[in-house]
């Protein structure tokens, strides 16, 4: 009875491992099709089934969560950050689902550095994951250093596209997307600040 309150700890480092892995995947696959002049969707169905395993992830530590009363760090602390991991799964997903959906057949200006910005943090944050038990600051102003530049990207991106921009239709896609672009990167931060509660309450 023991065995199945005490929780064996790597197995939720692990879960975390796996999981920021996928993501990272993710960002590389979402890079690349903001990157490209006619974005391939390819890239998007690479990504497909890379968010259903992370779902999987997210449900498989929700479960365990609900059966241990002993875990290796606070209990709200691993709900929200597999909760937000999972939710930065499903934006890049979205992001690269309305580019299929939307039929986008010419790059969007500045989505493609929003897109490297959002990888560039991802990565920062999987160091982080990597090694829970070690605390990386560094990293974690990193990802808010890059938030603030995705920031003044996506107001350039914002201005440029509605003084250019004429057809409306194809002004309400691109916004959307760079919308969600933008709102990756401050999930991103949201991330960040979970693990350096996490890092702060572990020392």
């Amino acid at each position: 009875m023991l065995k199945k309150i005490l929780p064996k700890e790597e197995k939720y480092f692990e879960d975390f491992k796996e999981m920021i892995f996928h993501i990272e995947e993710m960002a590389k696959f979402n890079k690349e099709l903001f990157d490209a002049e006619v974005p391939d969707k390819n890239n998007f169905l690479k990504m497909k089934p890379l968010e259903v395993r992370c779902d999987e992830i997210s449900s498989r530590i929700t479960k365990r969560l609900n059966k241990t009363y002993i875990t290796p760090f606070d209990r709200e602390d691993i709900f929200a950050l597999v909760k937000r991991l999972d939710d930065i799964s499903d934006m890049l997903l979205g992001a690269a689902a309305r580019v299929d959906t939307f039929v986008i057949d010419k790059k969007i200006n500045h989505a493609d550095r929003m897109a490297a910005i959002v990888q560039e943090q991802i990565n920062e944050l999987g160091v982080a994951i990597q090694d829970l038990k070690v605390k990386r600051i560094n990293e974690m102003k990193a990802v808010k250093d890059l938030e603030s530049e995705a920031d003044r990207v996506y107001q350039t991106a914002m201005k440029e596209l509605f003084e250019q921009e004429t057809n409306a239709i194809n002004l309400i896609k691109k916004k959307e997307i760079l919308d969600l672009l933008e709102r990756i990167s401050d999930r991103c931060q949201s991330t960040a600040n979970v693990i350096l509660s996490i890092f702060l309450k572990n020392t």
